[in-house]
């Protein structure tokens, strides 16, 4: 049986399977796209530049997950930007479900799969009814097809958690889901998930959660804030914030920062450094505000796309705060773990 951490975000999924002795982490953004297989693509050749892609079938329709799959299938990138309500679209479910389907394949898997799966959610969505509509997503089997192989994902147990709590989780947990960090055990401790869509904040008093607080600012705010300024002065420039994310992604660690559609070629490093400073600005307020005195917790741990990303301003105003290996993938291995010391705990 698989063990699954699941973290389906605003901007990126983060998923840890675990397979017998086998760890599989990754991560990639939070799009997937429509894919007609009927329709003819030529190419000079060879000198083609497909890649290959993995192609999944589910509910009669055939997809594929990623923004760099979604552009090698000249497929439209359908997201999950939406803050309101995302847990009742549908664009979301099918998200999570292809996800699912992706993640208990990983390791090379078809035919029937059982698994055990941890998911999170974000502070501000972690509620009653949040819960109920994800189990009622995973109440069935999830069944489709990769790459024309017959997959049918048998969900045995399903736990959903809130985001930062699997940082926490990340933390105090090994790979096998047995303590580590004893520490924890005794100390206040503050969480920060700097995700694409929400910064989420949460309070762990010697192994409980007792306070949770979102503020709505994150990456995809600054992706919005460039492209606003990039069709003020090109208002043809009809890009996606999945292509801004992806050139940016692809420039991480370069002193200038270029955006390219068609033939304009922009140099937005500036643009860039002031959207950044403008999110970092909310998110440092938000925090505040809900934390004026953040000394009084014996540990401070930053996570998260975002928190990665804004890892120079979090360290220059707060030296002390903590940053988990990997942020990115933090809440999903949280999220495994905690699946298996559940199963522990039961057994």
């Amino acid at each position: 049986m698989l063990t699954i951490g699941l973290d389906v975000g605003n901007g990126s999924i983060g998923l840890c399977v675990r397979d017998g002795d086998t760890l599989v982490q990754d991560t990639m953004p939070s799009v997937y796209g429509r894919v007609d297989l009927t329709r003819q693509v030529l190419s000079v050749p060879g000198k083609s530049t497909s890649r290959e892609v993995d192609v999944f079938t589910f509910g009669g329709e055939h997809f594929v997950l990623g923004y760099q799959n979604v552009h090698a299938m000249h497929s439209t990138p359908i997201g999950a930007y939406d803050r309101e309500q995302r847990y009742a679209s549908r664009q979301f479910e099918t998200l999570a479900k292809l996800a699912l389907l992706d993640a208990a394949t990983r390791t090379g898997r078809t035919g029937v799969i059982e698994v055990v799966v941890a998911c999170g959610t974000p502070s501000e969505d972690f509620t009653t009814r949040t819960v109920e509509i994800m189990q009622r997503w995973f109440s069935e089997p999830v069944t489709g097809a990769k790459n024309g192989e017959q997959v049918v994902v048998m969900i045995k147990r399903l736990e959903v958690i809130p985001q930062p709590f699997g940082v926490f989780l990340d933390a105090y947990l090994d790979q096998d889901g047995l303590v580590v960090d004893e520490e924890l055990e005794k100390q206040d401790v503050l969480v920060i998930d700097s995700g694409s869509g929400t910064l989420d904040l949460s309070e762990i008093h010697r192994l409980e959660l007792t306070r949770q607080t979102s503020i709505p600012a994150g990456l995809n705010d600054v992706y919005q804030l460039i492209l606003e300024e990039i069709r003020r002065e090109e208002p043809k420039v009809y890009a996606t914030a999945y292509d801004l994310e992806a050139q940016l992604r692809a420039q991480d660690g370069a002193q200038e920062f270029w955006f390219e559609y068609g033939a304009l070629r922009m140099n937005i490093t500036n643009l860039r450094e002031r959207a950044m400073r403008q999110v970092w600005d909310r998110m440092q307020q938000g925090i505040q505000y809900a934390y004026p005195d953040r000394s009084s917790f014996g540990r401070v741990i930053l996570a998260g796309g975002s928190g990665e990303a804004f890892r120079n301003y979090f360290l220059a105003w707060m030296p002390s705060i903590r940053i988990a290996p990997e942020p990115q993938l933090a809440v999903a291995r949280g999220l495994y773990k905690y699946a298996l010391a559940q199963g522990a705990e039961e057994s």
